[in-house]
């Protein structure tokens, strides 16, 4: 029985993972750390006002689900995974047997659960970014609100941030600063995709080593 296929996929995994874990981190710590920032823009009467760096609505639990995503894909599948194979491989060496344990069975049905839960994060995430997608910042408002966090709709990170660089920012320094974090946001959005396929490629191989066992039985016993 060759694992190679599922140590390679596994491998693919725990990068993908890690960089998913690393880019919702930061955002996590920038959203955090940004509370006292104010970012200064033209008003419609050509006055400078300000306007802090969250809405009364920020939408989080698209970030929370993808986070667990990640982390189950590399804390059970993957390092959980690492250890399963090896102690197949020892199991293989010393009673000659190519039957999966009981141990990488229930792993196997971890792969599939722990890819189910990134692709339901993946389409949380994307319905409600597309749900708040091409909303504005009305700037009489936000003027109205200086100092307070705007009050209008909810949003999510990616899509405020856009709405943020949509207004007449009069800093270049703080423009660029939005444009790095909207980067952040919008990376481990689309980084859910390869996670989703390299997911169901871990599940399809665990589940098909689980199966091959019995068909190389029923074949013999034909």
């Amino acid at each position: 029985m060759s694992w190679l296929p599922l140590a390679g996929a596994l491998v693919l995994l725990m990068i993908d993972s890690a960089i998913e874990l690393a880019l919702i981190s930061s955002m996590v710590g920038y959203l955090h750390r940004s509370g006292a920032n104010k970012y200064p823009f033209l008003s419609d009467t050509g006055a400078l006002a300000f306007i802090g760096p969250k809405p009364k609505g920020l939408l989080l639990n698209e970030g929370h689900t993808s986070n667990g995503a990640s982390g189950t894909a590399l804390i059970i599948v993957c390092f959980g995974g690492f250890l399963v194979l090896w102690n197949e491989r020892r199991r293989e060496r010393r009673s000659q047997t190519r039957k999966p344990s009981g141990l990488f069975v229930t792993w196997t049905v971890f792969t599939v659960l722990s890819w189910l839960l990134t692709l339901s994060a993946m389409a949380y995430t994307f319905a409600v970014t597309n749900q708040t997608k091409g909303q504005r910042i009305d700037k009489a408002v936000a003027v109205q609100f200086q100092g307070e966090a705007y009050p209008l709709q909810k949003w999510t990170p990616g899509n405020w941030h856009k709405a943020l660089l949509a207004l007449p920012i009069t800093s270049d320094k703080d423009a660029k600063y939005l444009h790095h974090w909207l980067r952040v946001i919008e990376g481990w959005k689309w980084n859910l995709i390869p996670m989703f396929f390299i997911g169901l490629l871990v599940a399809a191989l665990s589940v098909r080593m689980c199966l091959q066992d019995r068909t190389q039985r029923r074949t013999t016993k034909a």
